[in-house]
C-alpha cells in the first residue's frame, strides 16, 4: 500500500509541473507578462489566467467568435499558445474586483518580470528577507489552502513562506489557515521542499523548512491605526505555535490603481 496521500501526491505533482519550465518557456512567460496573463500551476495542469488590474486572477477568453473561457490543460506548450492568442486580459469583468486580488496580482506581475523576485514590492522587510522568491499561487488541497507560496531567503539560508491576502483586518481565522497550511505541509516536508527546490533552483541542503514564515497581508487601518496586534495574536490559546513565525504586512487600497496596482506591501508588525 502506498504511504503517499493525496495532499503528498497534489505537492508532488505540482513540484513536477514547476520543474518543466525551459529556459525559453520561461522568456516566454515574461512575455505573456506584458499582456498581463501568467500560467498558473494547478494540482495536476496549466491555466491561463488574467494579472490585470481590471480582471485580477480571473479567467481569460478566447480571442474567437465563441468568445469561451479558457480553462486548463496539462500541456505547457499548450497553454502557453493559447494564452498568446487569448482576448486581451481585461476582456472579461470579473464579478468582484476584490481589493487582496488586485495586490496578488500585483506580486506575480511584479515577480514574472523580476526574475520571480517580490522584494520589489515589499517595503520595510530587510530585516526578514534578502530575497523573497515567489514559487506559485493558489495552493489548494480541500481545506488547506494560501494564496502565494514564497521562498525567503537570509545570509544565504532559505525558508518557505506562506502568504495569505486579505480584505479585512481579523487575525484569527487568516491564522487558522495559514496555521493549517503549514502543519499540513509539515507532515510531507520533505516532498514540499523538493516542489520548492523544483520552483526556484535553490538547493535543498540550504532550505529550513523549520524557518518558515507565515505572512498575513491585508488593508491599512483607514485610521492609520489598528486594533489588530499580532503579539497578541500569538499569544492566543492554540496560536502559541505560530509565536516567532509571524509577519504582518499591509497595503493601501485606492479608488484609482495606479504604482503596480498599489501592491506595495509596507511592513506592519511582527511576532
Amino acid at each position: 500500500m502506498s504511504t503517499v496521500n493525496d495532499w503528498e501526491r497534489y505537492i508532488i505533482k505540482k513540484g513536477e509541473l514547476l520543474d518543466n519550465w525551459s529556459d525559453d518557456q520561461k522568456k516566454i512567460m515574461k512575455k505573456l507578462a506584458e499582456k498581463w496573463i501568467y500560467i498558473r500551476v494547478g494540482g495536476d495542469k496549466y491555466r491561463p489566467v488574467s494579472i490585470h488590474p481590471d480582471n485580477p486572477c480571473g479567467s481569460l477568453k478566447r480571442l474567437d467568435v465563441s468568445g469561451s473561457e479558457i480553462g486548463s490543460t496539462k500541456s505547457l506548450d499548450t497553454a502557453l499558445r493559447i494564452a498568446d492568442e487569448a482576448a486581451p486580459a481585461n476582456a472579461k469583468k470579473p464579478g468582484n474586483k476584490k481589493p487582496e486580488h488586485v495586490v496578488q496580482a500585483g506580486l506575480i506581475h511584479h515577480a514574472l518580470q523580476h526574475d520571480m523576485l517580490l522584494n520589489g514590492r515589499l517595503n520595510g522587510f530587510s530585516d526578514f528577507f534578502d530575497e523573497l522568491i515567489f514559487v506559485t499561487d493558489e495552493l489548494k488541497a480541500g481545506d488547506i489552502r494560501a494564496d502565494i507560496i514564497a521562498l525567503g531567503g537570509k545570509g544565504g539560508k532559505y525558508f518557505p513562506v506562506f502568504i495569505e491576502l486579505k480584505g479585512i483586518r481579523s487575525f484569527k481565522r487568516v491564522l487558522e489557515q495559514l496555521r493549517a497550511a503549514q502543519q499540513e505541509t509539515a507532515k510531507v516536508k520533505s516532498s514540499f521542499v523538493k516542489m520548492l527546490v523544483k520552483g526556484t533552483g535553490k538547493t535543498a541542503a540550504s532550505i529550513s523548512f523549520d524557518e518558515y514564515k507565515l505572512f498575513v497581508v491585508w488593508p491599512k487601518a483607514p485610521s492609520g491605526k489598528g486594533s489588530a496586534s499580532a503579539v497578541k495574536a500569538v499569544a492566543a490559546e492554540g496560536f502559541e505555535s505560530v509565536k516567532g513565525h509571524l509577519l504582518l504586512g499591509e497595503f493601501n487600497i485606492t479608488k484609482v490603481v495606479r504604482d503596480g496596482f498599489n501592491s506595495v506591501i509596507e511592513f506592519g508588525e511582527s511576532a
